[in-house]
């Protein structure tokens, strides 16, 4: 083995170790729409980070979010304690995870660093978004014209335009069902008194 393989080699051993000692990941599960400052969580708890008693620390337990530029604060991590809470910006799943109208999971991810450099690590933490009944079905059109022939067969079927439900799941559009309404009939009578 050449010097140029063995170096190379040991850069990626170093690599390695330093990625598995320095990077966690973290799940939690959280609902849409929750008020600002419920309690999602605690990092200091949940990571069940065993400090060597031996590593003197040049400053006292931090946990800090890593931004990206623009990125919006969906969540807060109180810096000493660790622990993490909704903010003000509201979770909405449907503009987290736009265009995912499935049964897809939808995910908001940020990164925590756990500081003084003598435990420094980087911590992924991962926000499964659990969707709530907040959108309603929308056709289209508001109203949908059929045509059916007079000497049309009993239980002939015709199709309906599918209507948009942006939640997922039991949330999203189960059937849909045609409601009498009085007040449609009593519209049309008076709009056809023959029929009255």
């Amino acid at each position: 083995m050449n010097l140029v393989s063995k170096a190379f080699l040991n850069v990626a051993l170093l690599a390695c170790i330093i990625f598995q000692s320095g990077a966690q990941e973290k799940d939690y599960t959280v609902r849409e729409e929750l008020p600002e400052n419920v309690l999602i969580g605690n990092l200091g708890k949940d990571l069940d980070l065993a400090l060597d008693p031996n590593i003197k620390l040049s400053s006292p337990l931090q946990f800090k979010l890593v931004y990206k530029t623009g990125d919006v604060a969906l969540v807060r991590v109180e810096e000493n304690t660790g622990e993490i809470f909704t903010t003000s910006n509201r979770i909405d799943r449907e503009k987290v995870c736009s265009g995912i109208h499935s049964e897809s999971r939808c995910f908001y991810e940020v990164e925590v660093a756990v500081l003084p450099d003598e435990v420094f690590r980087l911590v992924k933490i991962r926000f499964l978004i659990e969707d709530i009944n907040d959108n309603a079905p929308l056709f289209q059109s508001t109203v949908i014209n059929i045509s059916i022939p007079e000497n049309t067969a009993i239980n002939s079927r015709y199709p309906v335009p599918s209507a948009l439900d942006l939640d997922v799941g039991i949330n999203g559009i189960q059937h849909y069902e045609l409601v009498k309404s009085k007040r449609y009939i009593k519209a049309m009578w008076s709009s056809y008194p023959w029929l009255a």
